[in-house]
């Protein structure tokens, strides 16, 4: 069986939706995996980088249990490296939902998914909810991609707080594969210091990697491809950097620490 992996934060614009596509970009073509990006997130940025490989199935429907919807998949998977499940205005619906219909009907939708995919991977909304909280009950690994701002630290013991409390009472089996500093200025002294504030107080949580803010990103995606297919220079700094934290990354999915379940500290 394979991971579904959660990139989540509950601010808004750290980079969990280009870092969620990246990763899927990272696995089909690295690793050769079979992808399945679920995106929760009704503004739909990842699947509209990703609307080339559209799989013509709503993500609002797995919170129906839409069985019909998913059957096919194992067919697609075979065809496509990466298959999109894509976002749409009706999923901010999903909030008003009755969780006790919802959450297991998204649960099992996943579970059917990973015995076709080598990885599931969804990005959700920049908010808790009912989204945010099924994605992660359905989970087995939780990435949490983090700007280096004051105020994206400050909510991090938050997401911290909902990751563990979900694990306690709802998924044993989620674990934290990491914080992923993104969007790093190696020019700012502000951001240094908060690197260093950051690991000092979850040092066990940190990937130990930057991503660096780069032009080089927002131009792939745009165009619908990950950053190491672009034929620019600028393109080669922005893919050694994110190679080397995917893989990172990976590894702490693949065998996750035992710490990551110890109570975040406040």
């Amino acid at each position: 069986m394979g991971h579904v992996v959660v990139f989540g934060n509950q601010k808004g614009g750290v980079g969990k939706s280009t870092l969620s596509v990246l990763y899927a970009f990272w696995l089909s073509d690295v690793h050769r995996q079979s992808v399945c990006v679920i995106d929760l997130d009704a503004q739909g940025n990842a699947s509209k980088t990703l609307r080339g490989f559209d799989a013509g199935v709503l993500a609002v429907d797995l919170f129906a249990g839409a069985a019909t919807a998913i059957a096919p998949m194992r067919a697609t998977a075979a065809q496509r490296p990466i298959v999109l499940i894509a976002a749409s205005n009706k999923l901010a619906d999903v909030e008003l939902a009755k969780p006790e219909m919802a959450v297991p009907a998204l649960r099992r939708s996943v579970a059917q998914l990973v015995q076709h995919f080598d990885t599931v991977v969804i990005d959700t909304p920049p908010a808790l909810g009912l989204r945010m909280s099924a994605a992660l009950i359905a989970a087995t690994r939780v990435v949490c991609p983090i700007e280096l701002e004051e105020y994206s630290i400050d909510g991090v013991t938050d997401m911290l707080k909902t990751i563990f409390g979900i694990r306690q009472r709802y998924n044993p089996k989620l674990e934290l594969a990491g914080i992923m500093l993104n969007r790093f200025n190696p020019h700012s002294v502000r951001q240094k210091a908060a690197i260093q504030q950051l690991v000092s107080r979850y040092p066990d949580f940190v990937v130990p990697a930057r991503i660096s803010t780069r032009s080089a990103i927002p131009e792939a995606l745009a165009e619908g491809k990950a950053v190491w297919e672009l034929a620019r220079s600028s393109a080669r700094e922005a893919s050694t950097e994110l190679k080397q934290a995917f893989m990172l990354l990976q590894s702490r999915i693949e065998a996750p620490q035992q710490v990551v379940s110890r109570e975040v500290a406040v």
